[in-house]
Parts: structure tokens; sequence; C-alpha cells
């Protein structure tokens, strides 16, 4: 017995096989009324979808894939699942990969995932990317990419992020406000855009709010150094300043963690804050003041525009950069030393 195709659906419930198309697609052009028609038909008849022929057909495979470095950070979580998400809702299947912020495992990556055909591909760089790996690993494949929350220096590419410089200034911005006159930073790989744009704009931010000297100092992470290691670094340099920054939230944990073992209050003693506002921010002990990346906004727009480009590969490069806000908590405001 023959499998019922296309033309017996359209034939079964009076429409054309454009309609049926339309409706396999979930075509907005196509009612509801006519959609429920179509597919009720499907059902009675048995017809089952061949989407590996269509996608034939389309020269489509309907699939994206991702990279990442890990998950361990909360923010790279959110940022996966929003990411899935919204290319669920447009009809592909996601493959994920990690990185493990190494390059040679991330080259591997990139090319299994070409080999297998992906439509395109969203990737957040290995800290140390630089431009000949990207190029040689996507650019020798003409594969369609997306950079997301860390950008690599001379490759222009389309790339959404939260505006890391903003984020920097409204920390920088609330610290000098309540009365700070020293901070440190703490965290993040030497050499990562992210962690350079935080710097830049926390410094102007604190400059902005009248701090004449505002970094004392500023110590990136060694390998997967932690922030308790970080702070007993900080007090082997300099005493402990008004307020320290990390890099992001994780960061943040550990830091005052570090401080507690030290006889140093966080909150209290010290003000401290960081970047992405993960949820478990605010049940920290006091709860952390962070600068929101929003995730969520960043994984919805990197794929938008992933897809925006299979559909013209020849337009302009695109640089997104999503609005962060600032969420003050008791970690800053309870500053003893505040004026």
């Amino acid at each position: 017995m023959r499998r019922p195709t296309i033309k017996d659906v359209a034939a079964d419930c009076g429409v054309s096989k454009a309609t049926v198309s339309l409706v396999l697609r979930d075509s907005p052009q196509i009612g509801e009324d006519t959609k429920q028609r179509v597919r009720e038909s499907m059902v009675r008849l048995g017809y089952v979808y061949n989407r590996r022929a269509a996608d034939m057909r389309s020269q489509r495979s309907r699939t994206l894939g991702l990279v990442v470095t890990h998950l361990r950070n909360p923010y790279f979580a959110e940022l996966t699942m929003a990411i899935e998400d919204a290319a669920s809702t447009n009809g592909y299947t996601l493959f994920q990969g990690f990185s493990r912020d190494e390059v040679p495992r991330q080259r591997r990556l990139l090319e299994t995932m070409a080999e297998h055909r992906i439509d395109g591909l969203i990737l957040l760089p290995s800290h140390d990317s630089r431009q000949e790996d990207l190029r040689e690993a996507l650019g020798g494949a003409r594969l369609p990419h997306v950079l997301i929350a860390r950008s690599v220096r001379g490759y222009d590419c389309d790339y959404v992020g939260a505006d890391n410089v903003r984020s920097g200034v409204l920390v920088g911005e609330h610290l000098g406000t309540l009365g700070v006159s020293s901070a440190a930073f703490l965290g993040g790989a030497e050499g990562s855009s992210a962690r350079g744009d935080r710097i830049e704009g926390l410094n102007v931010g604190l400059r902005s709010a009248g701090v004449t000297s505002p970094l004392a100092l500023s110590l990136p992470a060694i390998g997967d150094e932690g922030g308790i290691s970080l702070v007993d670094r900080m007090l082997e340099r300099i005493p402990c300043p008004d307020a320290i920054v990390a890099y992001n939230d994780m960061y943040a944990v550990g830091v005052m963690n570090g401080l507690r073992a030290r006889g140093i209050i966080p909150g209290r003693d010290v003000a401290v804050a960081s970047f992405d506002d993960v949820p478990d921010a605010a049940f920290q002990q006091p709860p952390l003041t962070s600068a929101a990346g929003h995730p969520e906004i960043v994984g919805a727009r990197a794929t938008r525009l992933l897809l925006d480009r299979l559909e013209d590969p020849d337009r302009a490069p695109r640089s997104v950069l999503v609005e962060p806000d600032l969420i003050p908590r008791a970690s800053t405001t309870s500053w003893s030393g505040r004026a």
C-alpha cells in the first residue's frame, strides 16, 4: 500500500498542494481554520511529513550549531536555553558543543559541525581565539555564523552581546555615588574582550562620579583560579580597597567567601559588585549588586541575526549591543563607608 502524499491531502480537503506545504511550515499566510482542516486530513489519511526529502529539495538541513565554552557559568546556561528556544520556534534543531575555552577543541567542533552540513552557527569564542583561528575554521567553509558575548579583535562578522562598556559605566557610577575612593577589579581571562570592555567602562564611570584614581589594582584569573585565591593575591599587593568589582557573579561569590575568610565582611567593610545578574545573585549573603546582561535577549537576537544571514548571505555584518541594567543590592548599598 503506497504512502499518502501532499497531493492526496490537498485533494482530500479541497485545497492546493501549495497550501498544504504552507501548513506544514506553519505559515502565517494560512488561516487557522484552513490549517486545522488540512491537519485533520493528514491524520485521517495517515500522512507523515518527510522532512529529509524536503530538506534535500531546499538545500537546507534545518539544523543550527551552537558552540559555547561551558555551562558552569549560569549566564551561559541561560543564553543556551534562549538560543535553543528561538531555534525551535523557527523550525530548527540545535546541535551543541562545548569548547571548554580551548582553541584546539573549538576548532574540532567547528570543523565537525561544518562537515554535518548545519545551516549556520552561533559561537561564543574561547577567550584566546584569534581572527586567524576563526577564518581558518569558518571562513573556508563559508558557514554563516554569529559571535556572541565575546568579540575577536580584527574579525568582522555578525555579533550580539551585552554592552560591556556600558555595564562597567553603570557599576562605576554607582560605586562613585556611594563615596568609594578606591576599587579593585578581580577575575576574568586576560585578553578577553568582555573583561577589557568592563574595565574600560568601570574607569569611565568612576571618574565621572569624581573618583580621581579609579582602579587601584586589576587582577586577571590564572587558569581556573576562583575568587577566593584572587582575594589572597589582591591583599598581598594592596590594602583592602573600598570596593571590589568581580568579572562576573561566579567570581563575586568566591570573592565574598575569600573576604569572610580574612575577617572582612562583604557589603559592610567593602562594597562588592559584579556583572551578569544570574538568578542566584539576589540570594547571596549579602545580595549581590550586579549589572544585568540579559542573556534571554542576547540569545533571541543572535538567533534572529543568524536566520537573517541565511536569507541574505551577502549583507554587511551587523553588531548588536544589548543595553544592560544595574541591579543595586546590599553588597554595595550597605557599605559602611558610604557618604
